[in-house]
């Protein structure tokens, strides 16, 4: 299995010209522990497949810290917690003009791979998260989302596997800085307000490096 220090190795190894090593060094080791805490108390998993996620995570933590110093998000980049800052809104809620600027981004410029947000205010903490448009029906105006499944170009939920209640309270939008910053920066409220924010997956991170604002 591989081990702890050979992944510290490989991470800090190489960094592009101009990526601050020093920067990156302190991203990979925030982005390495992270993922060390979350793998150790995910339960029953296999020892084999423990293993092949510790075998790549060199290879995404390294990708994840470079997409971050390279973005160019409008947020502020906390290297030592290897996240994005920026104001929290008092709370979360989707706009009625949001529909309408959805549709005709969905028309006119998105393609399979975007990073787009969803806002999900299902349960007592309601939080913005991250997901990949993976297919575009233009022909049903609707678009699926790889961890969320079908919404329309409105961007209401479509998804079958939850009841009607549930489906209203789950929004895609459209991918603009304003939408994306909650979801970026872990934004979290309760019915008390806001709380604090939550912790990026490195699958959140991989995919909020690859926006282009």
């Amino acid at each position: 299995m591989t081990q702890q220090g050979d992944i510290f190795q490989q991470l800090t190894s190489t960094t592009r010209v101009g990526v601050s090593s020093a920067a990156f060094a302190e991203l990979c080791t925030a982005l390495y522990e992270r993922e060390l805490n979350l793998l150790a108390h995910q339960p029953q998993v296999s020892t084999g497949l423990l293993q092949r996620r510790l075998q790549s995570l060199p290879y995404h933590v390294k990708n994840a810290a470079r997409g971050m110093l390279e973005s160019d998000a409008p947020y502020s980049l906390d290297i030592q917690n290897a996240s994005w800052q920026a104001p929290q809104k008092r709370q979360l809620t989707v706009s009625a003009t949001q529909g309408a600027k959805l549709q005709k981004w969905l028309l006119r410029q998105a393609r399979l791979g975007d990073t787009v947000a969803i806002f999900d205010c299902r349960g007592p903490i309601q939080l913005a998260r991250l997901d990949s448009i993976d297919r575009i029906d233009t022909a049903q105006q609707r678009v699926h989302c790889n961890m969320h499944g079908w919404f329309d170009f409105t961007g209401r939920c479509q998804d079958t596997g939850i009841d009607s209640s549930q489906q209203a309270q789950l929004s895609l939008l459209k991918p603009d800085a304003s939408n994306l910053a909650p979801a970026f920066c872990g934004h979290q409220w309760s019915h008390k307000g806001k709380v604090d924010p939550r912790t990026l997956t490195l699958r959140e991170v991989l995919l909020a490096t690859t926006v282009d604002f």
